[in-house]
């Protein structure tokens, strides 16, 4: 015990050990649970089907330093989720680590509070794009390395000797290049690289005018000027941008051809500015964490007890060895750097039409954050007592830590409710058709136009041939839910080829046409494959599938194919086999007009006291006893299925339905059904094969 007390006493053991548990606690307890997440898909189902180098061709026209950093760690894992979450979280701990030796560097003799500023830095709540484990390594790698460039830059200047001052000077403008070529709208931290110059020159020589350190600055600054420089001549001109808005030409055309385009990207400024700074410690907090579950709530509050234990830990064992007059100063330098680094950090975001902000665009704030945590650092510093000041830094870091725990319970809720509507899916449909066009509908999640997490795991599981091309071909595509796309739905009636080579390099084809809907209304529900003969459309679906229902094809379905190789990798393990499956192999028997298996299922069920939430998922049930003649079977289900006026009708359209396609009921079962469910007529839009809210 006592050598390891005297470890901890060598510089940064401590800090090191304690921000290494802050970080385990904030991102590592459901790290387990987290498999691919949005665009991890297309990302991924490419590899999966023309290898790795398919990388290289999605990064080559857009940052092409990205594509063998793809395909490297795809070299290394493979398809499995869980090491790309373990070492993104590694990476964003070695940027941490980073900043407390970058803080050591520039505030010497304040290691209390530079460990503050380092356990900011990597809990920041405003990145939110973390839990995807394959997408963003470039992006948390980008900032480790922004930070141990600018580590790099002040021990060159610091070091005496020639050969290590070349060494450090090496290290920093080749990290620089990297960190610049894997986010290139990093580059307004360059700026912040030359606002520590000056202030780590200006605590050599405090007493030299302000004007003698700017002089000093910029001859110690010139040599690290080659980074932004080569950088951007290279980026800009001879570099084959397909992204015409990382193109200054045409952001500054558009800038001095509109005094209006001016004012608002000010006000862009300001919004952006405010979201790396203050918001992050509010906002994704109201976001992501209030909404969860008891037990995800519970189980963030508990690693959140533990981190401000070990907070509480670093406020008793570490301290800041300098004057209390020096206070006012150094927090005045903490305001102006981190106000001046945050401005310069969003500049190229909102230059190139962008703006910072949460939930889809969180990665812009990530750059700016190492200055953003500096600026909201100093406005904590403002407060004169310490023990208050302490306590608002803890509420901060408290609720960082939170949003982070409550942001990971939201991608494990949306990746679970993935995966079992996958594996439904799986039970009923054993072969989807390529060139099938999926409206999927997730229980309360509306995905827009990330469509990617429908016919990712849908080309996993059904399409998972090796293509050995690039662009590769989306055999079973995947509608968006956005507006536009819903009319494209209802109407049901155009085919359209979109070659996609500037983010996702695909071919997909868009055959409205050939469309199956499938629709979980609510959690808890069962998965609907709509058919529109007899549709299983519940009073809870979405108004879409209502419109929609009659465009719809189940001989999308291939109910001969037996699945073999199921990806669990991606879309988790299998469930149990509770109602949900025995209704799936219900739906898929009454497909194949197998009437007897569905009652076969139906007893197992009702063996294991299996119930539905959803009375309507009784349907198949309710026509397999109608036609086997079962009247006390058909008494008891109408009293379920009639307690809502719409099931009723809808299931006096599905007898009617099953009549029409060669299905004879006996006179007793014919004269129930008209008593029972027919006895007033139904609703016009039902008999005309309609059906509405």
């Amino acid at each position: 015990m006592r050598r390891l007390l005297r470890i901890f006493k060598k510089p940064y053991w401590l800090e090191t050990l304690l921000l290494t548990l802050i970080s385990g606690f904030t991102y590592l307890p459901r790290i387990g649970e987290l498999l691919y997440y949005r665009d991890d898909w297309y990302f991924l189902y490419g590899a999966l089907v023309s290898g790795p180098r398919i990388f290289i061709d999605i990064a080559l026209h857009t940052r092409p330093i990205r594509g063998p950093l793809y395909a490297l760690y795809y070299t290394w894992f493979g398809l499995n989720p869980f090491p790309y979450h373990i070492v993104e979280y590694l990476t964003r701990l070695a940027g941490g680590l980073a900043a407390i030796w970058l803080f050591n560097l520039l505030w010497p003799g304040r290691r209390q509070s530079n460990f503050y500023l380092a356990c900011l830095f990597i809990v920041f709540p405003g990145f939110m794009w973390w839990v995807s484990g394959f997408e963003f390594q470039p992006y948390v790698l980008s900032v480790s390395l922004q930070v141990l460039s600018i580590a790099f830059t002040l021990k060159a200047i610091q070091s005496e000797m020639l050969s290590r001052r070349a060494t450090w000077t090496i290290f920093a403008i080749f990290s620089g290049w990297i960190y610049l070529a894997l986010v290139e709208y990093a580059i307004g931290m360059e700026a912040f690289r030359i606002l520590c110059i000056y202030l780590y020159i200006h605590h050599q020589n405090p007493q030299q005018p302000a004007v003698s350190t700017a002089t000093s600055t910029l001859k110690k600054s010139a040599i690290f000027l080659i980074i932004p420089t080569a950088f951007f001549i290279w980026y800009q001109f001879f570099f084959d941008n397909w992204r015409k808005a990382q193109d200054a030409s045409v952001q500054i055309i558009q800038l001095i051809s509109s005094p209006v385009t001016l004012a608002w990207r000010s006000i862009d400024i300001i919004h952006s500015i405010l979201n790396v700074t203050i918001m992050p410690w509010f906002v994704p907090f109201q976001t992501n964490f209030p909404g969860n579950r008891l037990r995800d709530i519970l189980l963030g509050m508990v690693f959140t007890l533990g981190s401000l234990l070990l907070l509480y830990w670093a406020h008793k064992s570490l301290s800041d060895d300098v004057h209390e007059q020096d206070s006012t100063s150094w927090n005045k330098e903490l305001l102006l750097i981190g106000l001046l680094g945050a401005l310069a950090g969003v500049f190229p975001v909102v230059f190139a039409n962008r703006v910072v902000a949460f939930e889809r665009t969180s990665q812009y704030t990530l750059p700016a954050s190492l200055a953003g945590i500096i600026f909201f650092f100093g406005l904590l510093s403002s407060i004169n007592q310490k023990n208050i000041r302490f306590l608002f830094l803890a509420l901060a870091i408290g609720l960082g830590i939170l949003s982070q725990h409550g942001l990971a319970a939201r991608a494990v809720r949306e990746e679970k409710t993935i995966s079992e509507f996958w594996w439904q899916v799986i039970w009923r449909a054993p072969e989807i058709k390529n060139d099938t066009l999926l409206v999927a509908l997730y229980p309360e999640l509306n995905y827009l136009d990330e469509n990617d997490i429908v016919w990712g795991p849908a080309n996993f599981i059904y399409a998972d041939e090796f293509q050995g091309q690039s662009p590769i071909n989306v055999p079973i595509a995947a509608s968006r839910l956005e507006q536009d796309s819903k009319l494209e739905i209802i109407r049901g009636e155009r085919n359209i080829k979109v070659t996609d080579l500037v983010i996702k390099n695909a071919v997909t084809h868009y055959d409205y046409q050939k469309m199956l809907i499938m629709s979980q209304p609510i959690y808890g529900s069962c998965m609907h494959t709509i058919d529109p003969r007899w549709p299983d459309i519940s009073i809870n679906d979405d108004p879409l599938v209502h419109a929609s229902y009659q465009n719809s094809k189940t001989k999308n379905i291939s109910t001969e194919k037996e699945q073999y190789k199921i990806p669990t990798y991606a879309i988790g393990a299998e469930p149990p086999h509770q109602w949900c499956y025995y209704y799936q192999k219900a739906d898929l028997a009454r497909q194949k007009g197998d009437w007897d298996e569905i009652i076969r299922l139906a007893k197992q069920a009702e063996a294991q006291d299996y119930r539905p939430v959803d009375q309507v998922e009784w349907m198949p049930f309710l026509q397999a006893y109608a036609l086997a003649g079962d009247v006390k079977s058909v008494k008891q289900l109408s009293t379920v299925i009639n307690t809502h006026p719409f099931y009723r009708q809808l299931a006096c359209q599905n007898f009617t339905s099953m009549q029409n396609s060669g299905y004879q009921f006996s006179s007793e079962m014919s004269e129930l059904i008209g008593t029972v469910f027919c006895k007033q007529a139904p609703d016009p839009d039902i008999k005309n094969n309609n059906p509405q809210r």
